[in-house]
């Protein structure tokens, strides 16, 4: 639900920003992330594991944003959304927690600071991303006594801070390319399963992308 009002609010305050703007700036990005997480989990004897990892993957989001130009620099109003889902790892927590995790549905607000030099633009970023992490293959978890956990797929809701640091290049036909490297810092989530064992973890994403994008 905050994910939501979120997102509804800032499309509102994008579309309130059209008669300021004086460009909108339409495009693709992919990317490169590695997301690091640290950690713990329960095991059968209700001890605490504490553990720590990181995963890397590829993936594409589109965004859309409102440029407003001013007399030192421009400055534009972002959403990025990236509603595909992409395998993250795979927890082996071996009598602790075992599952597969799956982030999708990433959305970032922002505000992106430009300042130009020539057809160089230097940029830098300040957002909120939100995304879904969902918890599947979960039912090998077992008891001492050996009773599987009866555990369904899990979703859980990820928020944190975004902020990153680019280099836009002007090409023909108020086209561009821009290379950027960004972190958000996630909050901590926490599951616990039919058969009490928790794993609670807070993760951080790095990621370096390129973006292709058109001005209007």
């Amino acid at each position: 639900m905050i994910k939501k009002i979120t997102i509804a609010l800032f499309a509102l305050l994008l579309g309130n920003a059209v008669a300021n703007a004086d460009s909108t700036n339409i495009g693709l990005k992919v990317s490169y992330g590695t997301m690091d997480a640290s950690g713990s989990h329960t095991t059968n004897d209700g001890a605490t594991v504490n553990a720590s990892g990181d995963a890397s993957f590829p993936f594409g989001s589109i965004f859309i944003e409102r440029q407003i130009s001013t007399d030192n620099i421009d400055i534009a109003l972002g959403l990025d959304i990236n509603p595909t889902t992409q395998e993250v790892d795979k927890l082996g927590g071996g009598d602790g927690f075992d599952a597969t995790v799956d982030m999708g549905n990433l959305y970032t607000a922002y505000i992106q600071p430009m300042k130009k030099s020539g057809n160089v633009t230097f940029f830098a970023k300040l957002g909120y991303s939100q995304a879904d992490i969902d918890i599947a293959n979960i039912s090998r978890q077992a008891t001492t006594a050996g009773t599987a956990s009866t555990d369904g797929p899990q979703s859980k809701s990820l928020e944190g801070p975004m902020f990153g640091l680019g280099i836009q290049v002007d090409t023909a036909s108020s086209s561009f390319v821009r290379l950027e490297a960004s972190r958000t810092d996630f909050d901590e989530i926490s599951h616990t399963n039919s058969n009490g064992k928790v794993v609670k973890a807070d993760a951080e994403l790095d990621a370096i992308s390129i973006s292709f994008g058109k001005s209007f």
